[in-house]
């Protein structure tokens, strides 16, 4: 049996699952990964897929769109937290409909949030070059 740690797992709405695991496994955009207690510092962006808590027989899986994970600590204090953009807990029963549903909504507002950054940054970049301009 490997060695408990603490893992959290949080959306920007609430905490979804606090506890101990033996092995988290996750994917990012160079593949799966797994982190169990005393793997080195590490830190990941998530893609879109499954994120599975593993404490003894029990497993626990999540569905999530994105996010990041940052896995540190000792042996005796080892932590690894995972911020998600929006995460639901895979039952025996996922409704997929809802599952492409809520990916295309966080897609459309990740995608207006981009357009607003970006006009932002243009509008900064006129502006500052209108300021320097008028420095003659």
């Amino acid at each position: 049996m490997a060695t408990p740690f603490s893992v959290t797992i949080t959306t920007p709405a609430e905490e979804m699952w606090t506890g101990e695991a033996e092995l988290v496994i996750a994917r990012s955009p160079e593949g799966e990964f797994g982190i169990m207690n005393g793997h080195v510092p590490f830190l990941a962006s998530l893609v879109p897929g499954r994120v599975t808590v593993v404490s003894g027989s029990e497993r626990q899986s999540f569905a999530v769109p994105g996010g990041f994970l940052e896995a540190s600590g000792s042996l005796e204090e080892y932590h690894v937290y995972l911020l998600a953009d929006d995460a639901e807990e895979i039952g025996e029963h996922i409704d997929v409909s809802e599952a492409r549903r809520r990916a295309q909504e966080l897609e459309e507002r990740r995608i207006a949030e981009e357009d607003v950054d970006q006009e932002a940054e243009a509008r900064l970049r006129a502006a500052m070059a209108g300021t320097q301009l008028g420095r003659g």
